[in-house]
């Protein structure tokens, strides 16, 4: 089948936001910081006539069901698209530019026609800055719909996939804070709410209202439209996972009173303002990485051990050698997309592999890193 032209890379900024700041949340999740020290670059503009591109080879591409993955090259992150059941055929679809050292986040729409990514291209490797841009997975057109955003958050889409939601540095009578905002496609931007917090994630949707994780003083504690739902835990918290029924949310709670250390959780959204969440690894084990299978539990990925677990991955039995970091299930529930390391344990985790895991075995995505989600064509 004959490719059709698409449109030249290009990037707009409908507004420009305030300074950037260090990403709260994943300093101060994994207490880990190693950024190279590599000056910012300027984002390239392609400009000309209309050509053909390689995300003209995904809007021809067969139907199936595909896996959209990225790849790091320097300072450009590689947008693309695999096969389920052909991982080795990668479909390349657009290029990110962003400042050396970091790597694009993101997550597709529901309708699986766009991406939207978080890029850090701006700033410098201590006080990095970062935009959302929003990819056609189609036409292979990329879009910087705003800038001066928190970097490496995952940004969340609205049900009908026509606004995406992420949070800025801000302030509230004169002290520091975070704004959420829900930016739609055409650019506009739309302060949802504004609240002191070390750190604000937008996890999901229920009953039309916005779920969010605040994390400050009191521990986590999740909230809907900015008001108190749940208080899940005295600590950080990582990972969360909505399920798909909005009933229940799993994440990973992070203590740190003897060393660090991560604990599988799952909490019922039962409407009252307090709860436990439940444990669900093993006493003394630990876990990273949440993921719910349609119409199922939660899969979590545990430190490797002797025999089955309570809290693990499906993808565990599959296993040989390492552990495996779930990432997202595909829409019907049969692959398991997982970071696979061939390490011993959280603090010698060895080498990371982007993987496939179902029934059949596990399939490897060589070359790519990071997942955005599952598109279905």
């Amino acid at each position: 089948m004959a490719s059709t032209p698409i449109s030249p890379v290009r990037y707009r900024t409908r507004r420009e936001p305030g300074t950037g700041r260090l990403a709260r949340l994943v300093l101060v999740l994994t207490g880990l910081v190693a950024v190279l020290a590599i000056g910012p670059i300027l984002w390239g503009i392609i400009a000309g006539d209309a050509k053909q591109g390689p995300g003209s080879a995904f809007a021809a591409a067969p139907p199936g069901t595909y896996a959209l993955v990225t790849r790091t090259e320097g300072s450009v992150d590689v947008i693309a698209a695999v096969r389920a059941d052909q991982p080795a055929n990668v479909i390349e679809i657009a290029r990110v530019p962003h400042l050396e050292g970091f790597r694009t986040s993101g997550s597709v729409d529901p309708a699986g026609r766009f991406a939207a990514l978080v890029a850090v291209d701006a700033g410098s490797p201590v006080q990095p800055q970062a935009s959302l841009i929003v990819v056609d997975l189609q036409r292979g057109v990329a879009e910087r719909l705003v800038s001066g955003i928190e970097p490496m958050q995952t940004p969340l889409w609205t049900p009908a996939g026509d606004a995406v939601v992420v949070t800025r540095p801000g302030a509230a009578d004169g002290a520091p804070a975070i704004d959420v905002l829900e930016v739609r496609l055409d650019g506009a931007v739309r302060l949802r709410w504004s609240q002191a917090a070390l750190a604000v994630a937008p996890v999901g949707w229920r009953d039309g209202r916005l779920l969010t994780v605040a994390i400050d003083a009191r521990g986590s504690t999740l909230q809907a439209d900015g008001q108190d739902l749940l208080h899940l835990s005295p600590s950080i918290t990582r990972d969360w996972a909505l399920a798909p029924d909005g009933s229940a949310i799993a994440f990973v709670e992070v203590a740190t009173q003897s060393g660090v250390r991560y604990s599988a959780r799952i909490a019922a959204l039962d409407g009252g303002a307090t709860a436990s969440a439940q444990a669900l690894s093993d006493p003394g084990a630990e876990a990273l990485g949440a993921a719910w299978k349609p119409g199922g539990a939660p899969a979590f990925g545990a430190v490797p051990r002797e025999g089955p677990a309570a809290g693990d991955a499906s993808a565990q039995a599959l296993r040989a050698g390492g552990f495996d970091v779930p990432l997202g299930f595909s829409p019907d529930g049969e692959l398991l997309a997982v970071t696979h390391w061939d390490g011993s344990g959280f603090a010698s985790p060895g080498r990371p592999e982007l993987q496939l895991v179902g029934s059949g075995g596990r399939a490897a995505i060589p070359g790519f890193q990071g997942f955005l989600g599952w598109v279905r064509r």
